[in-house]
């Protein structure tokens, strides 16, 4: 495996514009695992610990893993590696073979999955979850922007970030 495990202390990271880089979410086991492409992640500190949250609407074929599964990775990829993160993105994990379509490489690592062409991996424990709602909304203009046709949601998962992996 090509990838070495990253201390918290000498690890550089700006989430706002890491989501740039564009991350893979993933969850299940080296049996049965989805992924799909996000733009919405938060990185930092809660309970003084190291969290990531992300979101997931209930149609994405993900969604159930995250439900089913204890750990999930976001993983941030060069560019060159954008089309298959275009095609985790537009493709449903029912509806096709997203690894062959992809052309990744997944590899089983602890309790969850990584991909061997992932620049930096973040290997999350999850701790809490809700949901979006749309009474919770102070901003009628980002609610409008996102949800006014939908009565559905995203979850929102946070995950206690265990290990930050780099590719060597």
């Amino acid at each position: 495996m090509n990838f070495e495990e990253i201390s918290f202390k000498n690890f550089d990271f700006n989430p706002l514009t890491k989501v740039d880089d564009w991350a893979l979410l993933t969850a299940g086991t080296k049996d049965k695992f989805n992924m799909m492409t996000i733009t919405g992640v938060m990185c930092g500190k809660f309970f003084l610990k190291p969290m990531m949250q992300v979101y997931v609407h209930p149609d994405r074929y993900s969604y159930q893993f995250l439900e089913d599964n204890d750990y999930f990775t976001v993983s941030f990829f060069d560019v060159p590696h954008h089309p298959a993160l275009q095609i985790c993105g537009r493709m449903h994990g029912n509806e096709c073979d997203k690894v062959t379509e992809s052309g990744l490489h997944p590899i089983p690592f602890e309790n969850t999955v990584i991909f061997e062409e992932a620049k930096t991996i973040f290997v999350c424990r999850k701790v809490y979850h809700t949901d979006v709602k749309e009474d919770h909304f102070d901003s009628q203009e980002l609610f409008n922007e996102y949800y006014k046709e939908s009565s559905i949601f995203h979850r929102i998962y946070l995950g206690h970030i265990e290990k930050v992996l780099h590719h060597r």
